[in-house]
C-alpha cells in the first residue's frame, strides 16, 4: 500500500478524497514542486523550497510551513513508501470557496513519492533530437516563473514532440524568443562563456537552474541572455537541466548537430558530488 500526506497527515493513497470544489481542479490555483531523492534524501532542498516561499507569495497563497517541517514531512513519506532513490511531488493550492475570486487564502498540500532505480545523475547515453514549439506561445509576467498547475502549455508541446518523434521541443515566449523545454531549462555554451534564458523572458525559475547557476559562476563566464534561433545554431553546446535528471545533452536540433557534451559532463560529475 502506498500513502501520501495531506497537510502533515499521512493517508493511504487510495483513501485521498477531493472535493469536486477544489480550486486546483477547477481553477488551476496552485502550484507543484517535484524534488529528486538519492539514498531517502530530498536534493536541493533549500532550492526547491525557495521557490516553494516564492511561487506562495506570487499567487497570494498563505503557506507557512519552514524549510525543516517541510523535509521532516518529506522524510516522514519517503520512509512510510520505502523509498531509497526516486521522487517526492508536492501540490500546493488555495483551499478556499469562492469562484475566480477566492474567500481566503489558506493554502492547503499534498505530498506524494514516486520509486525509480536511479541512484546518481546520469548523462544521457543518447543524445536528444530538439524540435521547437510554435503553436502557442509563454506569455511573460511574474506568473510564468512558476510551476503552476495549469500545466496546458506543456501538454501541448508535449504532444507535438511525440507526434512528431522528437525528444523535445523548445518553447517560445510572445516575442518568439527560445526560453526552455517542456521540461526542463536550457543552456548554451560557447568555449567557456554559458548562457542562459534571463527568468524575465518567462521561463521558469528552476531550482536545478539556480544550482547549475552556483555551481557555474566560479569556474566559467556566465551570463544571462535572450536567447534566438541563431544562438542555438551558433553555439558549441547544448544541454537541458532539470530536477529530476539534473543535465541532459542534445545532440541536434533542427538541421544543427552538436558533437560537444564537456559541460554536460562537468555538471553531472558536479552534480553527483552534492549526493
Amino acid at each position: 500500500m502506498e500513502f501520501a500526506i495531506i497537510n502533515n497527515e499521512i493517508t493511504p493513497s487510495s483513501e485521498v478524497r477531493l472535493s469536486i470544489t477544489n480550486r486546483a481542479f477547477l481553477y488551476g490555483d496552485g502550484f507543484f514542486e517535484t524534488i529528486k531523492i538519492f539514498s531517502s534524501k530530498a536534493f536541493n532542498l533549500v532550492n526547491h523550497y525557495n521557490r516553494i516561499i516564492n511561487s506562495a507569495k506570487i499567487l497570494d497563497l498563505d503557506f507557512n510551513l519552514s524549510v525543516s517541517e517541510l523535509e521532516k514531512n518529506a522524510n516522514a513519506i519517503i520512509r512510510k513508501n520505502n523509498i531509497v532513490d526516486g521522487s517526492v511531488r508536492i501540490t500546493i493550492f488555495r483551499d478556499s470557496d469562492g469562484k475566480y475570486f477566492p474567500n481566503d487564502n489558506k493554502s492547503s498540500y499534498c505530498i506524494y513519492t514516486y520509486n525509480d532505480t536511479q541512484t546518481c545523475f546520469v548523462l544521457n547515453s543518447n543524445p536528444l533530437l530538439l524540435g521547437v514549439y510554435e503553436d502557442n506561445y509563454k506569455s511573460v509576467s511574474a506568473l510564468s516563473s512558476i510551476k503552476s498547475l495549469n500545466s496546458l502549455l506543456y501538454v501541448m508541446a508535449s504532444k507535438y514532440a511525440k507526434k512528431n518523434n522528437f525528444d523535445d521541443v523548445l518553447l517560445l515566449n510572445s516575442n518568439k524568443n527560445i526560453i526552455e523545454s517542456t521540461n526542463s531549462n536550457v543552456f548554451l555554451c560557447y568555449g567557456d562563456v554559458i548562457y542562459t534564458p534571463p527568468i524575465s523572458d518567462g521561463c521558469v525559475d528552476g531550482s536545478m537552474r539556480k544550482l547549475i547557476i552556483t555551481l557555474l559562476k566560479d569556474k566559467f563566464t556566465f551570463l544571462t541572455k535572450t536567447i534566438t534561433y541563431s544562438d542555438i545554431i551558433e553555439c558549441e553546446e547544448l544541454l537541458l537541466s532539470n530536477a529530476i535528471s539534473g543535465v541532459r545533452w542534445v545532440g541536434s536540433f533542427g538541421e544543427k548537430e552538436f558533437v560537444k557534451k564537456d559541460m554536460s559532463s562537468y555538471l553531472i560529475n558536479e552534480l553527483n558530488k552534492l549526493i
